[in-house]
């Protein structure tokens, strides 16, 4: 079976979903917070969804003893395929952030609001996923080598992780025009 490119967002596009989160209207305060802090683990961290908002036995797959700040590092020691990992604490991560964890947030409620926010701020229909896929597709723009990515994201095989070598067609397409015209 031919595998579909994954739904990407530009940086633009995320710091807008990020910029209009707060505006959105009918969700409390408490829970726009959470969806935030969400979106940035998502999409700033590779983080699944299940990790954010999952439980592993009962206990939450994301709490404060997991992050260390001072390493920078976030322990996913569950989540897809029951694989242990270790992940960069995104930049926007806050101390203060720490209390809201574990986000007491429903699964449904946060897909919803990204998918509403997706279609009132970009026109497009996206899913949390797409926070991590957009975490991926930044990273191999830099040229962080696809091993590592695999390793950031949890990925058993690294043909998965090679979708997003192809996210970005229009960029490939250009890239390899670069290499022949030199």
């Amino acid at each position: 079976m031919p595998k579909k490119l994954p739904k990407i967002l530009s940086r633009e596009e995320f710091e807008l979903l990020l910029k209009q989160a707060p505006k959105v209207k009918r969700v409390s305060a408490k829970n726009k917070r959470e969806y935030i802090l969400a979106m940035i683990l998502g999409g700033e961290a590779g983080l699944r969804i299940s990790e954010i908002v999952g439980l592993e036995n009962r206990v939450p797959i994301l709490t404060k003893d997991k992050i260390d700040l001072q390493a920078h590092t976030i322990r996913i020691e569950s989540g897809k395929g029951k694989k242990d990992r270790v992940v960069c604490v995104p930049p926007r991560f806050r101390e203060n952030h720490l209390r809201m964890l574990p986000l007491k947030i429903q699964r449904r409620a946060l897909q919803h609001f990204i998918t509403k926010l997706g279609k009132d701020v970009l026109g497009k229909e996206i899913s949390f996923h797409t926070m991590r896929h957009y975490f991926a597709s930044q990273l191999v723009e830099k040229g962080v080598p696809l091993h590592q990515v695999q390793m950031l994201l949890g990925h058993q095989r690294l043909d998965t992780t090679g979708i997003y070598l192809h996210a970005n067609p229009i960029k490939t397409i250009e890239d390899a025009r670069k290499v022949f015209e030199e």
